[in-house]
């Protein structure tokens, strides 16, 4: 876990009325990848962190130990660390995840409160197919280390071009790759087991203990996550979730040229429901 040290001109003062906002990556990513989304809440006047998940630092930081660690990292690590974040809050937060952050941001709160959750371009839970064959591109040749939950993953230019930022500029492509660390092989094996293990998967979120409402925002161009994904995570939830479709919109949906479009969204949706 990491603090907030970005400061910009126009950031708005905490609201002591606010909620606190913790912030959940996803794979090949570290806090740092959330600097938009983090300071589109500071400026909005909410008291706002990032969380780093165990073992993901730059890759230049990376040694040999570290990556073997994480290697072996488990969904169960994650989810702990996250857990142990929101239980030192004085208030239950509003839980921000993007892609496997948002898979883990939902085992969290199945387990301890929160006052929102806000899903964007969310990793398949167990029970939800979230294999493709634009999955399968994306994920390129980590499908081939073998055995994958000893081995980290990391991810290409070309990936990130085709299924992660393929709506965004080339040179957003680049500052997303020059920013990408290694991910957990467990992990990410995990996360694949989850059409089979269903209930007995790592990823199996218990919905009926998440009491609190859920912004679910998607992009129809998404790749790696697809829109079908969302949909049925919506599903699930019934009239506790708000989905919100951005039309042309990659799995990029935390920074890049659809992030104003997501903002709105996803501020109005907040402001409606404190009003409610």
């Amino acid at each position: 876990m990491t603090s907030n040290p970005r400061k910009l001109d126009g950031l708005a003062r905490p609201d002591d009325d606010k909620p606190p906002v913790l912030l959940v990556h996803g794979m090949w990513s570290t806090d740092e990848t959330l600097h938009e989304l983090r300071d589109a809440f500071a400026q909005e006047g909410y008291p706002v962190t990032a969380l780093r998940l165990p073992y993901h630092c730059p890759k230049a930081e990376h040694t040999e130990v570290t990556r073997a660690k994480l290697a072996r990292a488990r969904l169960e690590d994650y989810v702990g660390c996250i857990v142990e974040a929101v239980q030192k809050q004085q208030s239950p937060p509003i839980l921000v995840g993007h892609s496997m952050g948002a898979l883990l941001a939902q085992l969290t709160a199945a387990r301890v409160p929160c006052e929102r959750l806000i899903l964007l371009s969310s990793a398949a839970p167990a029970g939800i197919n979230g294999w493709g064959l634009s999955v399968f591109r994306t994920l390129g040749a980590n499908l081939l280390r073998f055995p994958m939950w000893e081995r980290v993953t990391e991810i290409g230019l070309k990936n990130i071009r085709y299924g992660v930022a393929n709506a965004q500029s080339p040179a957003l492509q680049e500052e997303i790759f020059d920013s990408t660390t290694y991910e957990s092989g467990m992990a990410t094996f995990q996360i694949s087991m989850g059409p089979i293990l269903r209930s007995r998967s790592a990823a199996h979120v218990q919905v009926e203990r998440i009491q609190c409402p859920v912004l679910i925002i998607g992009g129809t161009e998404d790749r790696i996550t697809p829109i079908r994904i969302q949909r049925s995570i919506a599903k699930r939830f019934g009239d506790q979730a708000t989905t919100v479709e951005i039309k042309g919109c990659c799995h990029w949906t935390i920074a890049g040229k659809h992030f104003p479009q997501i903002r709105s969204a996803l501020f109005h949706w907040l402001e409606a429901r404190a009003k409610a």
